[in-house]
């Protein structure tokens, strides 16, 4: 009796160690930045043994997944179950768990009853939901736990679990020494393999800008400043697309062809995706540290699409408002239908303009200024009126005229983008 008291006792109190931990942990987090990195395993040094290994964790993954939405009550299900019954044809067979490790799997099982109580709670708020359904494909496996479900080796290789290959990756020279780990998850997209990887680290405390800009979103011009720049960029559909897409037409629907193709025309969509994130991050980039106040309206970029299709897709505008939502210190989101374009930023004048009209003229005042300038000033004007009334410092024109051109020069070093100088004046445009 007296050792049972004994073992007892050991156990709450090493479950009190783990809750103290665990709630230190997440209040040293809360002071943390928490960053991603995504890293590509290079497939060219993988032996043939390590390739069937990756292949055979994603199958398992879909397998296991299955397994777990069949069940009549998903919490109940076991992470050390070592094989699986599958439907093949209009039979089960059952499936042996090899590669899986028990990490893997309870990880996968959290995933889903992650998902699972998510739904729970959209349904209890009245919105209409759907299940989760069979997959026939699963692309990513978490592992949760670094230095044992995976581990960085060095600058170039990394491990994880089960995998006796240690695997090359690109990147990791990006991650920041002394940053602390956290989880990883294992990609499977268009036939090569990636690891992302979170980590936190000490939060910097910076003093934002004291700038104030509103932007102008639009067709032509995607993005109008009201300091008077202009900036372009257009990341066109290239002709092997069109030739993929011809391709995969004439392929035999699942054969062996019609999946290499497949795979050829998911690659060069990432490659065109990639390169729109690439700018919009660094415009945002540009935003973030150049202004402390952006203002912006709220688009409706659904009806955009409808209207001009290609035009919007190939610039990724919607992109660059959701993130200005959360990068910017401060954002401020004008009303829909306020009259940005229609009134005058001198005067508050408000007079129809039509959509060829690039010049905007007050019949009032006398004002001549670009369309999208126009509408740019307003937006900051407008976005102001909603923060606690404070006085503008007096910029002097030598200060903007400098800082104007330091601006254009970055902007014009980023790849696809084309920056330039909007003029009141008759319009006038002086590229950088």
């Amino acid at each position: 009796m007296q050792q049972l008291i004994t073992v007892l006792s050991i156990s709450t109190t090493k479950n009190e160690t783990i809750k103290a931990t665990l709630k230190a942990t997440k209040e040293r987090r809360k002071r943390q930045t928490c960053r991603v990195f995504e890293l590509k395993i290079d497939s060219s040094h993988l032996n043939h043994h390590t390739k069937e290994h990756l292949k055979r964790l994603f199958l398992e993954a879909k397998w296991l997944y299955n397994y777990i939405l069949s069940q009549h009550n998903v919490f109940d299900t076991d992470y050390k179950l070592s094989e699986v019954p599958v439907k093949v044809k209009d039979n089960f067979e059952l499936r042996e768990l090899r590669h899986l490790s028990s990490h893997m799997k309870q990880s996968l099982i959290k995933r889903t009853m992650d998902n699972i109580k998510g739904l729970t709670r959209l349904k209890a708020n009245g919105r209409k939901i759907g299940r989760l359904t069979f997959k026939s494909y699963v692309n990513s496996i978490p592992l949760k736990q670094s230095g044992n479900t995976y581990r960085i080796l060095n600058d170039k290789y990394i491990r994880i679990q089960g995998i006796s290959q240690q695997l090359r990756v690109n990147g990791l020279t990006q991650i920041p020494r002394g940053s602390e780990l956290a989880n990883a998850t294992l990609i499977q997209r268009h036939g090569d393999y990636f690891v992302t990887i979170t980590i936190y680290q000490t939060r910097e405390h910076t003093t934002p800008p004291s700038k104030t800009v509103g932007i102008d979103f639009g067709v032509k011009t995607q993005l109008t400043l009201s300091d008077g720049i202009a900036i372009q960029y257009v990341i066109p559909i290239s002709n092997k697309l069109r030739k993929l897409h011809q391709k995969l037409s004439r392929c035999q629907f699942r054969s062996k062809n019609w999946y290499k193709t497949k795979c050829k025309l998911e690659k060069a969509y990432a490659k065109v995706n990639n390169i729109k994130k690439d700018v919009k991050n660094k415009l945002v980039h540009y935003l973030h540290t150049t202004y402390g106040i952006v203002c912006y309206q709220d688009e409706n970029i659904k009806a955009w699409q409808r209207l001009w299709g290609r035009k919007i897709v190939s610039t990724a505008i919607g992109g660059i408002i959701r993130t200005l939502e959360v990068k910017v210190h401060t954002p401020i989101k004008v009303d829909r239908f306020f009259p940005s374009t229609k009134t005058c930023s001198r005067c508050g004048n408000i007079r129809d303009i039509g959509l060829d009209e690039r010049i905007y003229t007050c019949p009032v005042c006398g004002l001549v200024m670009d369309r999208d300038h126009n509408a740019s000033v307003n937006l900051d004007n407008e976005g102001l009126k909603q923060l606690v009334p404070t006085g503008r410092r007096d910029v002097k024109p030598v200060e903007t005229e400098s800082s104007t051109l330091a601006s254009l020069e970055y902007l014009n070093g980023i790849p696809y983008v084309k920056a330039s100088s909007v003029c009141e004046a008759g319009s006038l445009i002086a590229s950088a």
